[in-house]
């Protein structure tokens, strides 16, 4: 059974899958989908505190949502505390869950800010951050971070301590420093040590690259949630399929190759409608490559959609390639039996 639940500032997870926050990706149409396909929680992408708090156009579109979405977070990152407080309190009145705090992101666009896991160099400011924010709001404030700004300051332990300390609801751990970017192998014993010290919720993050994976994290950490980004960029089956594995301890099929392209189809309109032309049809690009990921002939068309210039001629592409397949599976059945026809 998965429970996810708030009450004030008490915020209970207990094997929650829930979609991490993702630059560019973790967009409305996603998040939809994930929670569709089984997600527990989403988290919205990165949205900086100086925008909010200057109520810049394309920083607020990020905090958009519909009750679809839920349950949701909103992630905020900056290093001034007084507009990360002021930033919080704008964006609660959006209604949002929870309000999330990125000391994790590594790119150089937000680390050159002073913000993400640029704050895990001064545990001070990380500590006045979460202390304002969560006086600001009256949701439960959580917080992401990474294990440390490089292997010779790891400072996880502390710092989730910190968290807990200040009122954060919760703690999610990238077990990789900042200097790993993504390189390397998450240390999930991280994520088990921090488990052991806090009594907030933990939850873990980082290299969960199938539905085993997952019961791995959970079995290996104790956690009481897993956070899952990259191996559902064009995979939202994940979040049910390891559900279903969590429950049964059998691997659920992988979707069907038709089942695969109509949700992609239905993904590229949903994101016109969000973005719009020609926004929607750049974003769906890259999403097209993750959804078309091991099918037949898939390079030659992630060539034609890349080469398309219009929203129709990726959609035609796609209906005829899944056609194409159909056709082939019928005539591949249609063969089998006449071959076990002719055995007998």
């Amino acid at each position: 059974m998965y429970i996810v639940g708030m009450i004030r500032n008490n915020f209970t997870v207990s094997k929650a899958i829930i979609y991490a926050p993702l630059a560019g990706i973790s967009d409305s149409p996603s998040r939809k989908l994930a929670v569709r396909f089984g997600a527990d929680m989403t988290v919205s992408e990165l949205i900086s505190s100086e925008g909010v708090i200057r109520n810049g156009k394309r920083t607020m579109e990020l905090a958009k949502f519909d009750d679809s979405e839920r349950m949701i977070g909103l992630q905020l990152f900056g290093a001034n505390p007084t507009s990360m407080a002021q930033a919080a309190k704008i964006l609660s009145s959006f209604g949002p869950d929870f309000i999330d705090i990125n000391f994790g992101c590594p790119a150089r666009k937000v680390v050159g800010k002073n913000g993400g896991s640029s704050v895990l160099r001064n545990l001070d400011l990380f500590k006045e951050i979460i202390i304002k924010v969560v006086d600001a709001v009256d949701l439960p404030v959580t917080v992401k971070m990474r294990s440390g700004w490089d292997s010779r300051n790891l400072t996880y332990i502390e710092a989730g301590k910190i968290a807990e300390g200040c009122g954060a609801a919760a703690v999610t751990l990238h077990p990789r420093t900042k200097a790993q970017g993504f390189e390397g192998e998450a240390d999930w014993l991280q994520i088990a040590e921090l488990k052991n010290e806090l009594k907030i919720p933990v939850i873990g993050n980082g290299d969960i690259k199938n539905v085993t994976d997952a019961r791995l994290m959970f079995d290996q950490t104790g956690c009481d949630g897993i956070m899952l980004g990259r191996v559902s960029v064009g995979n939202p089956w994940i979040f049910g399929r390891i559900k279903q594995y969590l429950k049964t301890g059998e691997i659920p099929p992988e979707p069907p190759i038709t089942e695969r392209l109509n949700v992609a189809l239905e993904h590229f309109e949903m994101t016109l409608e969000e973005f719009g032309i020609p926004h929607g049809v750049y974003k769906m690009r890259s999403r097209f490559a993750w959804y078309l990921k091991g099918m037949p002939g898939a390079s030659i068309i992630r060539a034609r959609i890349n080469r398309s210039r219009s929203a129709e001629e990726i959609k035609e592409t796609i209906t005829s390639y899944a056609g194409e397949l159909r056709d082939k599976t019928a005539s591949k059945k249609t063969a089998d039996g006449i071959i076990c026809t002719q055995s007998n």
